[in-house]
Parts: structure tokens; sequence; C-alpha cells
């Protein structure tokens, strides 16, 4: 069978992982809602940006481009987009 050691280095090993996955699982679902939220938000720019002002619709543009680079980034960071939704 395993050794006390064996056993304890796979609970470590677990724990380790554990860690790592929970951290991947919020940033997929931080990216999910972003993604989401950046659709949303294009739609209603483009349905309803001439009741706003030029300066809203920047603005409102500027945020939707910040968060889609927030996205698109190879890793995602799950505070990073929740910082900019």
């Amino acid at each position: 069978g395993l050794s006390d050691a064996d056993i304890e280095k796979m609970v470590k090993d677990a724990e380790a992982n554990a860690e790592a996955d929970k951290k991947r699982r919020e940033a997929v679902e931080a990216k999910n809602q972003a993604e989401s939220l950046i659709h949303s938000s294009e739609k209603s720019l483009k349905d309803y940006g001439d009741k706003v002002s030029e300066t809203d619709r920047t603005a409102i543009s500027d945020a939707i481009a910040a968060l889609k680079s927030s996205v698109e980034a190879t890793e995602p960071d799950a505070e990073d987009i929740k910082a900019k939704t």
C-alpha cells in the first residue's frame, strides 16, 4: 500500500489543486458575466445611444473596451474583471 508520507503528499497536492481550481472557476464565472454585460451594454448603446450625451456614450464605450481587454487576457483575472463590471 501507500506509505504515510505518500498519503500526506497526495493530500497536500489535492489541497493545492483545489485552490487553483477555485481561482480558475471564479475567473471563468467572472468572464462569462462580463461577456454578457458587454453584449447587453453594446446593444443598449446601439439602441439608445442617441438618447444620451456624446460624453456619456464615450464613457460607456471606454468602459466596454476596458472590460473587453480584461476578458480577452490570456489568463483572465476574476478580481480585475469584477472591478470593471
